[in-house]
């Protein structure tokens, strides 16, 4: 089965600090929406740029540019932490007035045995992840937050390693900054 991995999201330049050696430029994304209540929410979404040539890129922006970025979603072989290893990037003059947050999933359902359920401001949920096997860069899981109680429900018909689609956003935690993506919808 060929996993589905892909990701678009415009919003703002924030450099972080660079270690020697990294094969990486690592930076985040602030990218800010309107949220159900109408105020705005800022999300701050971890990234690494590999390709050389977009690193440059990267490098070259000052803080604060607006940017698209297309990437897929891979998970920290260390920590398990999720970010977005961008693949391009477009710099823009000014952010649309709807900015892009698109994320596309396949893989198999791996049910976590921690903090399967959580609540915040936005109401309760259920975590899972979507695992990704791939010979070249070995299995990622990537974590996903459930809120609507229809996906939920799909979501209870599934077991342990069955296929799976997810069609959702990439978010931040307010709490911890940890980066999952936001399930819109669900399926086989």
């Amino acid at each position: 089965m060929n996993n589905i991995n892909t990701v678009t999201i415009t919003g703002l330049v924030h450099h972080l600090s660079q270690k020697k050696g990294n094969e990486y430029f690592p930076f985040s994304i602030r990218h800010e929406s309107t949220w159900t209540d109408g105020t705005t929410r800022k999300d701050f979404l971890n990234a690494r740029a590999f390709p050389a040539d977009t690193q440059e890129t990267l490098k070259a922006l000052p803080e604060n540019s607006p940017v698209r970025v297309r990437g897929t979603l891979r998970s920290s072989k260390g920590s398990g932490e999720l970010y977005l290893a961008v693949l391009e990037t477009e710099s823009l003059a000014s952010l649309p007035a709807q900015p892009e947050n698109e994320a596309e999933l396949s893989g198999n359902v791996h049910f976590v045995k921690a903090q399967a359920e959580g609540e915040n401001g936005t109401g309760r949920y259920i975590r899972f992840a979507v695992r990704q096997e791939n010979p070249e860069t070995g299995r990622d899981f990537i974590v996903v937050r459930v809120y609507d109680d229809k996906q939920k429900a799909i979501l209870e018909t599934l077991k342990d390693g069955d296929p799976v689609n997810v069609h959702g956003t990439l978010r931040s935690s307010r709490g911890s900054g940890v980066n999952y993506v936001r399930c819109v919808t669900i399926g086989e």
